[in-house]
């Protein structure tokens, strides 16, 4: 689990990936442990984007995450 957030805010965030990108597996979002930077190559492998959309992607996620200050770190 990542230090940016608590364990508590975990299933908060996987809803989020979610609703964001539907296409990810339960599975999937359960591999990364909490580790949200590994969500830009998940988000890579089965959207086929670019990593440069992928990490805009990351970025905008991130902003939802914590709008007022962005504080969390990937």
């Amino acid at each position: 689990m990542s230090r940016d957030f608590s364990r508590s805010k975990w299933p908060e965030i996987k809803e989020m990936i979610k609703m964001n990108w539907g296409r990810i597996e339960e599975e999937e979002i359960d591999s990364l442990k909490g580790q949200l930077h590994l969500l830009s190559e998940k988000i890579q492998q089965v959207y086929h984007y670019s990593k440069d959309r992928a990490d805009r992607e990351m970025l905008e996620f991130k902003k939802e995450l914590n709008p007022k200050n962005n504080t969390y770190r990937f």
